[in-house]
């Protein structure tokens, strides 16, 4: 099963419209995962005729994409728990992590990894955004992919992620458009 994979798209707020290469490169994908900060319903509008469409909030996301997508989400595809969430949560809760997070800029990765790792402690995969910066790494036997955002910011340009799982093998590519 090959899934696109994207977060932080930010439209209309940092680009007018999903870019056509989002489009080209998730032509002929079976499934398409959205990390939140859809911001606008039509996002996901456009992206469910090219595939089935699942997505989770982020803390952008307007009341209406509120209303159709969940916090986070529990997936199974070819076999395997792939699980999503935003990851904007990270530091809410903990004065700790909070301030850690406000304070020392090399501490808000580990933050967020750790969040999304609490939230899914079975999952093969789990797909999250929020810090617009591509990742990609195993932790034990979970693979953590963050596909970065669309929008350029700070030095790394767009990018999205192309997920290939099934029962036997998990292959995933972070790339940039």
């Amino acid at each position: 099963m090959k899934i696109g994979i994207l977060a932080d798209t930010h439209i209309p707020d940092r680009l007018p419209a999903l870019p056509n290469r989002v489009l080209e490169l998730f032509s002929g994908v079976d499934i398409i995962l959205h990390a939140g900060d859809v911001t606008d319903l039509a996002v996901l509008q456009q992206l469910e005729p090219v595939a089935q469409t699942f997505a989770v909030c982020g803390e952008h996301d307007s009341a209406q994409v509120r209303h159709y997508v969940e916090e986070k989400q529990r997936l199974t595809f070819g076999g395997r728990a792939v699980g999503m969430v935003h990851g904007a949560r990270a530091w809410e809760g903990n004065l700790w992590r909070q301030l850690a997070y406000r304070l020392n800029r090399a501490r808000r990765l580990e933050v967020l990894l750790g969040y999304v790792q609490r939230q899914f402690t079975d999952a093969d995969v789990i797909v999250f955004g929020h810090s617009h910066a591509p990742y990609m790494k195993m932790h034990g036997n979970t693979l953590l992919i963050n596909p970065g955002s669309l929008t350029p910011k700070m030095g790394r340009v767009g990018s999205v992620g192309i997920l290939e799982i099934n029962a036997t093998a998990i292959k995933a590519r972070i790339i940039a458009i």
